[in-house]
Order: structure tokens, then sequence, then C-alpha cells
């Protein structure tokens, strides 16, 4: 009789073990917002910790769902984060679950990649904009293109390899027919097909050539002229959506024999671009500058209608590179949240800048990005107000945790 009930009693223990087991599989993600601002924007989470959470193994996949129920996408970067997309009102948590299960087709807000088929530009873009930097097949050309572009869009959809392959082909369309002294019908096809001019979804009319751009790092030489970078020498991508794009970008070594490394990301819903550069083999200690190229005449620059700085941003209303006929603003701004000595307009007013004297090549992280009047954002103090939020975010980043989940999963 003791020796069924002892049996009674370790089968009870194991089923309620089992039991136990099943529900500690499923487990709730909490996101905390405690500030007063609406949040709507990619939160992280350690990967590790959720799959400790569900007693999961590195391979067992597992899915997200949101406070509906709803399976939403997510995302596991390169260096060990879980990507959500969070809203959470001010001063609320909200909460997902997850799962072991096999996650479905999920949709892409990001997407970037090399495109060979114009001098090895590498080019990215989520729902806000898009952006490319310079490789080496320009390089061989010798022509001077030195900072981070960008190319404005109105839509939320991909654009980048419709307007690559329709200006490729409109190029060899034009010298086909120039070389037939057909001038007026090349001009034809420039005007239908060049990303250049607006064909309803956007265009690159922001001037970048022999500038920093937007928010391409630099050293300053010991006379404090800014050494330029030039185009990236080998990639790779870190990152691919569907939340998410991250670049490596080396650069070949300069006259001083240093080599600057940049890591370039862009998440879902966001008009900022978070950039983390460091120097190899630098022998001193440089100033180090990024900010952003002005187009404007100095005379005619004017604080809080075209440009605004403070201790931690420079921000500016450009007017494309062809101000006499188009007639929109791209908006353009570099954040420190980590700091800089001070901003500042150069002497000749070329840039705007933020500057850190006697910097040592490590790992220093900033914030570079963009927006277009013809979009979301239609005037400069609109875009201001959308840089100072920013920069109040990173102070206040939405808080995340784990927790179990008591009751059984089905």
């Amino acid at each position: 009789m003791v020796r069924k009930r002892f049996l009674l009693m370790l089968l009870f223990l194991s089923l309620g073990v089992c039991a136990m087991t099943v529900s500690a599989r499923e487990i709730r993600i909490k996101f905390t917002n405690s500030g007063n601002l609406q949040r709507s924007e990619v939160a992280e989470i350690n990967v590790d910790m959720l799959r400790e959470g569900m007693l999961l193994k590195p391979s067992d996949p597992f899915i997200i769902r949101n406070p509906y129920g709803q399976k939403v996408a997510y995302q596991i970067t390169y260096d060990g984060k879980v990507l959500l997309y969070v809203s959470a009102r001010p001063h609320t948590t909200v909460y997902f679950t997850a799962q072991r299960g096999v996650p479905g087709p999920m949709p892409c807000s990001v997407h970037g990649k090399v495109y060979p088929i114009r001098k090895d530009d590498i080019a990215w873009e989520n729902d806000k904009g898009a952006y490319r930097v310079y490789g080496p097949a320009l390089a061989r050309t010798g022509e001077k293109s030195y900072g981070i572009d960008i190319w404005v869009k109105n839509t939320p959809d991909f654009i980048l390899d419709s307007r690559y392959l329709k200006d490729a082909a409109g190029n060899i369309q034009e010298d086909s027919l120039k070389k037939r002294g057909l001038d007026l019908q090349a001009d034809s096809v420039d005007l239908a097909t060049s990303f250049h001019l607006d064909h309803g979804n956007g265009m690159d009319v922001y001037a970048v050539g022999p500038t920093l751009g937007c928010g391409t790092p630099a050293l300053l030489d010991e006379g404090g002229k800014i050494i330029y970078p030039y185009c990236y020498q080998t990639y790779k991508i870190l990152d691919n959506g569907p939340l998410r794009f991250t670049v490596l970008l080396n650069f070949p070594p300069n006259a001083d024999g240093v080599v600057e490394h940049r890591i370039i990301s862009l998440d879902k819903g966001t008009h900022f671009n978070r950039i983390t550069v460091w120097y190899d083999h630098l022998q001193r200690p440089l100033s180090f500058v990024s900010g952003v190229v002005l187009h404007t005449p100095e005379g005619l620059l004017q604080k809080g209608m075209n440009i605004a700085m403070d201790k931690d941003y420079v921000c500016y209303a450009d007017p494309t590179q062809d101000p006499t006929q188009c007639g929109s603003s791209i908006y353009v701004a570099a954040l420190f949240p980590h700091g800089v000595d001070r901003t500042f307009v150069e002497n000749d007013g070329k840039h705007a800048l933020g500057i850190i004297k006697n910097y040592a090549g490590k790992r220093y992280s900033y914030l570079f990005g963009s927006a277009w009047s013809d979009y979301d954002i239609k005037t400069f103090p609109e875009w201001q107000l959308a840089v100072k939020e920013k920069l109040q975010d990173l102070r206040n980043p939405l808080r995340a945790a784990i927790a179990p989940v008591t009751r059984r999963s089905e």
C-alpha cells in the first residue's frame, strides 16, 4: 500500500513537471514606455533570453504573437537581438507572447544590396527613405563622390531595384540614340527614365559630389581641413530585413595608412540611420566630424528657417540640387546622442558639423537621416520636432523584459 502511494506521488509529480514544462515554453514579452510620447518603433530583446525562457535549443524555431493573438514579423539580428515593431502609448506596457513554432512568411519593410549595374553602389531603404554609398567601381573612374547620398521617396514600397533598372536601360538607349545623332530623342528618354527626376515616387535630387553628403564621418588634419573618405573597399551585409538592414563597410587606407570602418543600420518606420564608426592605425589623436552638406549660400542661411543646431544635433532644409525647378525640400540631420564638443557651420559655409576633439579612433555611434517635404514631413519645424523627439526617445528607450505565462499554451 505504501509502495502504491509512493508510485502515485511520483506519477503526479512527473505530470506536474511536464505541465510546468509545457506552460513554460510560452512566455510573455513586455515593452514599457515610461515616457510622455507615443512610441511606434522597432524594439529589441536578447534572443538568448527568449530561448532560455521558452526552454528552446538554439536551432528551435519560434513564433511571436501580438496582444490580439496574431503572428507578427520579427527578426533575429547578427548581434543576437530579436526585433519587433512595437506601438505603446505614454506610460503603458504592451505584451507579446512567444512560443515554439514555425513562423510563416514575414512582410519585409527594409531592403538593401550592392548594385554592380551602377558602379558598385550599396543602397538600402525602408518605408521612409533610401540611401546609398559609392563603391570600388566608381573609385576606379576617379569621380569625386565622397558622402552618403539620399534618394527621396513618397511610398512605403521598395523603389531601389526599379529605379536602378529603369535608369540603366535608359542610359543604354540614350547612348545608342546619341551615336546616331538623335539628341532630341535621347533627351526624351532621359526625361522618362532618369532617377534624378520624379516619375511618381521620388528621385535622387540630393547633391553629394566631393562633400560629406548626409551624415558621413571624417577626420580633420592638423590644419583643421576635412580628410574626405572615398568609396568603400569591401562590405558585408549583416542584416537584411524584415525589420532592420545592417551593412559593414571597410575603406581603403588613406594617405596616412588609417583604415575606416562603418556599421550602418536602418529600421522600419524611422527617418534615422544608426552608424558606428572606428579607425585602425590612427597614430595620434585627431578631430572627428560628421554632419550635413549645406547648399544654401551662407548669407541666406536663417536659423530656424532652414538650419538649426544645438549641442547634440545639426539639421537643415536642403533646397535640392535644382532649386530653380524643384519646389520641394529635403530635410537632413545628424544627431549625436553620445555628445560632441560643439556643433558649428564651417567658415566656408560648406557643412554644418559636430566635432569631437582629440579623438583616438575608438567606436563612436550617432544617427543621420532625412525626410522629404512631398511625403510625411512637410515643413522644417516638423523636421526639427522629429529630430528632438528622436533624441528624447534615445534617452528613454522602451524597456524590454520577459515573464512566464501561467496558462497552458495550446
